[in-house]
């Protein structure tokens, strides 16, 4: 953790300022372990230079508790089983932290992915800006934003936040904290801009999640958001029946299925596509007719598309929205300058300026 990290922060329950305590052996430019104290009482790890901001930090990081056991107070915060969702939001911690830990490779740089989801904003909007990514997964946006020269701090609940560490290692301008949407620990206004990709929609109140978002971006500040879109009714609800039972199923029973079907869309429609869009003859007329997902997946290896099934069948919550329902949610949030725009029939892309 960069101390310049704490110019950022606050706690997320009193809005207090943290205090830093490095302990001994650690880089003072770069903190690996310690923790962070408020006048509230509460007490956070620094793990792996990434500070911990959950109320059940130190029951997930067990191994950290029993090495600095006399530097911690006798009594340990303790997670409130009543707080809201409270379920849902650990059901969704362990699925992604299970995905983006074992799908944790940077296989492309994901670059023009990037730029897809974030439309009608380019490279050129992020040098010298301060910059939040909700939800970093595994890295691969953040890791973008911040080669186009953004200083980055990226969010995430679960332990794919160690997925992104080792992605984003040697950025200086990337910081990491875990912590909950709900819970977020920064002060209000303090970024330029913030985005998440593919992550609202998971959340079991996600228009709530994405008001929080909008407090933290000062005025003139950029928020934008992609969601999954409800255009594909039928096939939605056909996934929703199958997830009926695979998001009930243990983790190794999700990725052998996930295996399975992304294995079959490769091999029966991927791979042919691919194979015929690089005929000369061909090329022209499978580019002009191939479905919107064939031309999307073609341009990835098998990993991304076994990744994706993955977060198909496991994800416990998905929501689905329209254009109606986006604009909702930017009006409600006060938001200014907003477009909103489709990729596909798979999502919509969502943009606005806080006034």
């Amino acid at each position: 953790m960069k101390p310049r990290l704490l110019d950022w922060l606050q706690c997320p329950w009193c809005g207090g300022s943290f205090s830093l305590e490095p302990f001994p052996g650690s880089d003072p430019a770069d903190i690996d372990e310690g923790l962070l104290r408020c006048n509230c009482g509460r007490v956070f790890p620094i793990v792996r230079g990434i500070p911990r901001i959950l109320a059940d930090a130190f029951a997930l990081h067990g191994d950290f508790v029993a090495r600095h056991r006399d530097r911690l107070p006798a009594s340990l915060p303790q997670p409130d089983s009543a707080e809201p969702h409270a379920d849902a939001i650990r059901s969704t911690r362990e699925s992604f932290g299970y995905q983006w830990t074992r799908f944790s490779e940077m296989v492309v740089d994901f670059r023009e992915n990037f730029l897809h989801y974030i439309s009608p904003v380019d490279e050129r909007f992020f040098p010298g800006k301060l910059g939040l990514d909700l939800g970093c997964g595994f890295g691969r946006h953040i890791y973008n934003a911040a080669r186009f020269g953004a200083e980055m701090v990226g969010v995430d609940i679960s332990e794919a936040i160690e997925s992104t560490r080792i992605n984003t290692q040697g950025m200086p301008n990337v910081h990491l904290v875990q912590a909950d949407v709900y819970h977020l620990p920064f002060r209000p206004g303090v970024f330029d801009f913030a985005y998440s990709i593919g992550v609202l929609h998971h959340l079991p109140e996600p228009e709530t999640a994405f008001q929080r978002v909008v407090s933290l971006v000062r005025p003139g500040g950029s928020v934008f958001i992609w969601v999954y879109s409800n255009s594909r009714r039928v096939l939605n609800f056909a996934l929703e029946s199958v997830r009926a039972v695979t998001t009930r199923s243990p983790k190794p029973v999700q990725q052998c299925l996930s295996f399975v079907g992304a294995a079959i869309d490769w091999s029966v429609f991927i791979a042919p596509y691919r194979l015929a869009s690089r005929v000369p003859a061909l090329g022209a007329v499978a580019r002009r007719i191939g479905p919107a997902r064939l031309k999307v997946y073609a341009e990835y290896p098998f990993q991304v598309v076994y990744a994706d099934w993955f977060d198909r069948l496991a994800a416990p919550i998905r929501f689905y929205y329209d254009d109606r329902a986006m604009r909702g949610w930017l009006e409600r949030a006060h938001l200014g300058r907003t477009t909103i725009s489709p990729t596909g029939l798979f999502g919509w892309r969502a943009y606005g300026e806080r006034t």
